[in-house]
């Protein structure tokens, strides 16, 4: 169980609304499964060169490629590292934890692609050498706008599995 404000939980999807079509990205920190609060991170992809998409695979590759960089955040997202940075230092001040990234998916379902799974793969293969807590991957589905869903993922050997979230009073 992960326990989230619910004054984050409209947060997070007012970040989604207010970025889309592109998509937003965020890190959720806190502490014993408890999100205390969430950093908006810019989601730098429109501004990324052709080299650096290059960490993208396959058909998500081939499609960024086609798409003009403005396009490109409509449907992927890559993390400004500086403002990841600052994030994490303000964390440790405040004697949270790192506990989970969150970004939004505008035309599709809350569940995590193949690039989110690469990714989060990525983190991974580094995560252990920092000593991190393995951490949880929610998605903000703007694909009913209306009825916006979140979900999150605990992401490990390229398998996602669904961890249930708990919304609590307070912002």
């Amino acid at each position: 169980m992960f326990y989230i404000p619910s004054g984050l939980i409209q947060d997070m999807i007012a970040h989604a609304r207010e970025l889309a079509p592109h998509e937003c990205c965020g890190i959720l920190a806190g502490t014993n499964q408890t999100v205390a609060e969430n950093y908006r991170i810019t989601n730098i992809l429109a501004t990324m060169s052709e080299q650096e998409l290059s960490r993208f695979e396959g058909a998500k590759l081939s499609d960024l490629q086609r798409l003009s960089p403005e396009e490109r955040a409509d449907i992927a997202f890559q993390m400004d590292a500086r403002e990841m940075a600052m994030a994490q230092r303000a964390i440790r001040a405040k004697d949270h934890e790192l506990l989970g990234f969150y970004h939004s998916h505008t035309f599709s379902p809350a569940r995590p692609s193949q690039t989110d799974i690469t990714i989060a793969m990525e983190f991974e293969s580094y995560r252990t050498k920092l000593n991190l807590p393995a951490p949880l991957h929610l998605i903000v589905s703007l694909e009913h706008p209306d009825t916006p869903d979140i979900r999150a993922y605990r992401i490990m050997d390229s398998q996602a599995t669904e961890v249930s979230i708990q919304p609590i009073s307070g912002s």
